[in-house]
């Protein structure tokens, strides 16, 4: 039997690295278009390699069972696949992430620009191209089965960007020749087997934030309790464990009698009364209460699903989804212990205590002479610190608004070594200038370097190539090392007390 191979298009996501995963699992090769690092300043949809990378480890459940598979997993070049002639069997277009919260959702709509490009570069080559199905609602609330019809005016941003996305999408597939197929997926839920979630967006925001009004002191009697919610009992909140959407998507990409569109939503749709009631169930309260008003802090978007009355067709998901085998996802009060426990042994993807370490850390001398001569060091890895110090490259960070405090970075035998910058030595071969609080919020995480220098925030001095490979090992180590305030003060309180 020939191994079949799929081109998976767009940034690995919480749909599309269980996608790889699933496919990977039943014998394909998936290959991966990735930016290059020196592109990293790029507003590309794709992601770099080690971001990529990353994302796949989870959906794989993590780095040791990824490299059981990764043989069958390639990282490409765009520009080199097309002049490669690979035969694919499969082309996944991926260029919006299904759920309403992920960074990269804005950029959607100019994402789906590039599909006539990559159609022309895999001429009769089936195209697989992921929509949203709110990106596909009429004026009657109905999202049909069909490409042409008047759709609804949106009711939301999130909307609005669905239905931009799948214009430019359906303008595109317009213009081309090649066999291509149409998939409206809801937002992605945890694992139905375990509760694991590839992230913390779209139906987590929501468990993450009752789950945290249940351990607020004004709730300390909800156990006897409804939880006050505005939403429309009536109403589904579309969205599916992404195990069950992986599996399926993948069955029908194997499928050579497969229907044109399909609307990849649960054949047994579950109402707002009965699955919310399971899960304040299992948060402690004894059900949910209907409410005008609600002290809940969600989103507008999250808002708007819990109200609004969509209905889906899914007459071609019914009559595949027995030759699929598809498994009955199981949205209950199992399901939501075990996504609850799962997120909350995580503390819902936040380090313990983080919030109030970001809350608390203020500039200081002494924490920026702590952070470069004692934390950088120590932490610093030495393949990173090679590929950062190549060719003798010596780097440096300027604070602009502390009097010119500076640092300078090298490697010595190895070794990461950071020495007070004096400004009547020779400058380093690659140098960054920022302020304290731009400092501060790197150390956090809260900024990401390719951000900051974006937005001129951080300014970068020295030769642009080797200026890009820097940045890039920096960021990473940042990333990697995100700065603990706890353990700095511990060690103040310690200094201090001898």
């Amino acid at each position: 039997m020939t191994q079949k191979v799929a081109y998976l298009w767009g940034p690995v996501s919480n749909f599309s690295g269980p996608l790889a995963a699933s496919l990977v699992k039943k014998g394909w090769t998936v290959h991966i278009p990735t930016k290059s690092s020196l592109n990293i300043f790029s507003l590309s949809p794709l992601d770099l390699k080690s971001s990529a990378r990353s994302c796949l480890e989870l959906s794989f459940g993590g780095r040791e069972k990824f490299r059981t598979f990764q043989d069958r997993l390639k990282f490409v070049d765009p520009a080199e696949t097309a002049r490669a002639g690979t035969a694919y069997d499969a082309i996944i277009f991926c260029g919006l992430p299904p759920n309403f919260d992920e960074p990269r959702v804005p950029r959607a709509p100019w994402a789906a620009a590039e599909l006539p490009g990559l159609m022309r570069s895999f001429r009769n080559q089936p195209v697989f191209v992921v929509s949203s199905i709110w990106g596909g609602i009429q004026a009657d609330g109905v999202v049909p089965e069909e490409c042409e019809f008047e759709r609804r005016k949106p009711q939301s941003q999130w909307e609005s960007l669905c239905q931009h996305y799948e214009l430019r999408l359906l303008e595109g597939l317009s213009q081309s020749e090649s066999p291509w197929f149409l998939v409206r997926l809801p937002l992605i839920g945890p694992d139905s087997a375990n509760g694991e979630a590839a992230g913390f967006a779209g139906p987590m925001t929501l468990f993450k934030e009752l789950s945290h009004v249940k351990e607020g002191g004004s709730h300390s009697n909800h156990k006897k309790r409804h939880l006050r919610l505005n939403y429309n009992p009536d109403a589904n909140f579309w969205f599916l464990p992404h195990d069950v959407i992986s599996y399926m998507f993948a069955r029908f990409i194997e499928d050579e009698s497969r229907p044109r569109i399909l609307n990849l939503v649960s054949t047994q749709g579950t109402l707002n009364r009965e699955w919310l009631s399971d899960l304040a169930k299992q948060l402690g309260y004894a059900g949910v209460e209907e409410a005008e008003k609600d002290d809940l802090s969600l989103s507008s978007v999250v808002r708007k699903l819990l109200n609004d009355n969509v209905q889906v067709k899914t007459r071609n998901l019914f009559e595949v989804a027995s030759r699929y085998q598809m498994p009955r996802a199981k949205i209950d009060e199992a399901y939501f212990s075990k996504v609850l426990d799962w997120a909350n042994a995580r503390n819902w993807g936040q380090p313990a205590g983080k919030e109030e370490r970001r809350a608390a850390l203020k500039f200081s001398e002494r924490l920026a002479t702590y952070y470069f001569e004692e934390f950088i060091p120590s932490n610093f890895d030495e393949g990173l610190l090679k590929r950062a110090t190549a060719h003798g490259t010596t780097i440096g960070f300027i604070l602009k608004d502390a009097e010119s405090l500076g640092w300078i970075l090298k490697s010595r035998k190895g070794k990461a070594v950071v020495e007070r910058f004096d400004p009547q030595d020779e400058k380093p071969r690659i140098c960054f200038h920022l302020t304290a609080k731009t400092m501060t919020q790197l150390m956090q995480c809260k900024l990401p370097l390719h951000r900051a220098l974006l937005l001129r925030e951080v300014e970068v001095e020295g030769p642009l190539l080797q200026a890009l490979r820097v940045a890039n090992a920096i960021e990473q180590f940042l990333k990697e090392h995100p700065f603990d305030q706890k353990e700095f003060a511990d060690q103040e309180a310690e200094k201090a007390r001898v």
